[in-house]
């Protein structure tokens, strides 16, 4: 009987080691990445345009924000912005409370003493020459609060393919060279993958310009945005045939 177990054992051995012999060997490959990072004009900008209006009560506030933030679009729209460019945004109403005296008894409690109400408009406009005039037309209308200008491309979609179709060309470009300096020859793409492929939906300023009060002389200001870098990496790997070595 024991001898009986050893032969079941050593059979059962094999009987699992044999479809190892059956594995397939990769045929040589070559591996590469190419990677592209494409300047483009900004085309587009945003910009929040705001009123903030101080009251003792919240109507007068709002009454007073209203009316000036009529005069605001009115000047946006005499700059060159029409209706689809912008739109409000940002409304609030804020208690302004008493602040707490030096010495004060224990019974204190702060007061209600007036409201703010903030209301602006967002702006997303193609019209990047007209910024310097539209931001100057808020400010003499009454706007006094600018949020932070950002740039970005109104068709991303575009751009990111540009990339992809750079990138891939570096990487074609990359194989062709590194089979030829090493003396095989590419014989079809295995894989082709897209590594990663971005375009920055808004690139900000960097700082958030301070609104002012302008003297009817002065010179609007100037905005001058950067490029938007779009960026795309791709890799790819050949099936290669030859004996990789220096000719």
């Amino acid at each position: 009987m024991l001898h009986k177990g050893m032969i079941l054992i050593v059979l059962g051995f094999f009987s699992f080691a044999l479809p190892a012999l059956a594995e397939t060997t990769l045929p040589p490959q070559l591996t590469v990445t190419g990677e592209a990072v494409l300047q483009v004009p900004a085309d587009q900008a945003t910009l929040r345009v705001g009123v903030e209006t101080d009251a003792e009560t919240a109507e007068a506030a709002l009454a007073t924000s209203s009316k000036t933030l009529q005069k605001v679009e009115q000047a946006l729209r005499k700059s060159g912005l029409e209706k689809g460019e912008y739109s409000t945004s940002n409304f609030q109403v804020r208690p302004r409370w008493s602040q707490r005296p030096r010495n004060a008894e224990a019974n204190w409690r702060p007061q209600i003493v007036g409201y703010t109400v903030s209301n602006s408009f967002d702006v997303k406009t193609k019209k990047l020459e007209k910024l310097g005039a539209l931001i100057e037309a808020a400010t003499k209308a009454g706007a006094n609060a600018l949020g932070q200008i950002g740039f970005g491309l109104a068709d991303p979609r575009k751009y990111r393919a540009d990339a992809i179709e750079a990138a891939t060309a570096n990487a074609l470009a990359d194989a062709a060279a590194l089979a030829k300096a090493a003396g095989v020859t590419l014989d079809g793409i295995l894989t082709l993958n897209l590594d990663h492929a971005s375009v920055p939906t808004l690139r900000p300023m960097a700082a958030t310009m301070s609104m002012r009060t302008m003297d009817a002389e002065a010179a609007p200001p100037i905005v001058a945005p950067d490029d938007i870098e779009v960026r795309a990496s791709v890799s790819v790997v050949y099936r290669i045939k030859g004996s990789a070595g220096p000719k």
